[in-house]
C-alpha cells in the first residue's frame, strides 16, 4: 500500500494542476495520528493565487477514531467565494521503530469545492507523527503525503490526479487548547494556522 501510494504521489506531482484552478478541501490536511478532538478554526492561504480562507474542522474523538468533518470559505480568483465541505476517515498502521517511535495512519475521504465550478476530490494518504511532552507542553510534528483524484464539472470538464506532501506541527500549551500549523506542497499549495479547542 505504501509503495503504491508513493507512485501515485510522484505521478500526481508530475501532472498539470487542476485545469479549472478550483480550490479544494483536502489541503492543508491538518491530519496526524492523534489529531485533537473538538473544534479547530484556522486561517488558510490557498492555491491558486494565494487567497485567504477560513476553515473549521470537527472531530468527536482524536484521529484515527471516528470521522473528521470540515467546512470553509475561500476568497478565490475572479472575485468569487468558494465553499468547501469534506470528511475524512482514517486508521492506525502497525507501530514503527525509529527515533521518537513515530506513529502512522492511513486516511481517505471525500469532499467538494463549490464555486463557479464544482470539484469533487477523493484523497488517499499516509501520515507519520511524533510526540514530545514536557509537563503541560506537547510538541507534535508530522509528515506525510497523499494522492488525490479530482473531478471538475463545468466548461472543460476534467479529471486530475495530484500528489501532495503534507507537513505540520501541533503545539499543546494547555489541556484545553492546541495551536496548529499545517502546509501542503506539490499538487496542492496551501498553508494554515489554527486553534483547536478540545
Amino acid at each position: 500500500m505504501r509503495r503504491s501510494l508513493g507512485w501515485m504521489v510522484m505521478l500526481g506531482m508530475l501532472a498539470p494542476a487542476t485545469a479549472a484552478g478550483q480550490t479544494t478541501w483536502d489541503a492543508p490536511s491538518f491530519l496526524r495520528p492523534g489529531s485533537p478532538r473538538g473544534l479547530t478554526v484556522a486561517l488558510t492561504n490557498n492555491d491558486p493565487g494565494g487567497h485567504v480562507g477560513v476553515l473549521a474542522l470537527w472531530r468527536d474523538e482524536p484521529a484515527p477514531i471516528g470521522v473528521g468533518f470540515r467546512g470553509g470559505l475561500v476568497d478565490a480568483p475572479g472575485d468569487q467565494v468558494v465553499g468547501l465541505l469534506g470528511l475524512d476517515v482514517s486508521g492506525n498502521l502497525p507501530p514503527l521503530s525509529g527515533p521518537g517511535n513515530p506513529r502512522a495512519l492511513w486516511w481517505t475521504g471525500a469532499g467538494v469545492g463549490l464555486g463557479d465550478h464544482v470539484s469533487a476530490s477523493f484523497p488517499l494518504g499516509l501520515v507519520f507523527g511524533w510526540t514530545g511532552t514536557d509537563e503541560n507542553f506537547a510538541f507534535m510534528p508530522y509528515a506525510g503525503a497523499h494522492a488525490v483524484l479530482t473531478a471538475v464539472s463545468g466548461p472543460g470538464d476534467n479529471l486530475d490526479l495530484d500528489g501532495v506532501v503534507d507537513l505540520g506541527i501541533d503545539l499543546r500549551f494547555a489541556p484545553a487548547w492546541t495551536v496548529r500549523f499545517a502546509g501542503s506542497f506539490g499538487g496542492r499549495e496551501s498553508l494554515g494556522i489554527g486553534l483547536a479547542i478540545h
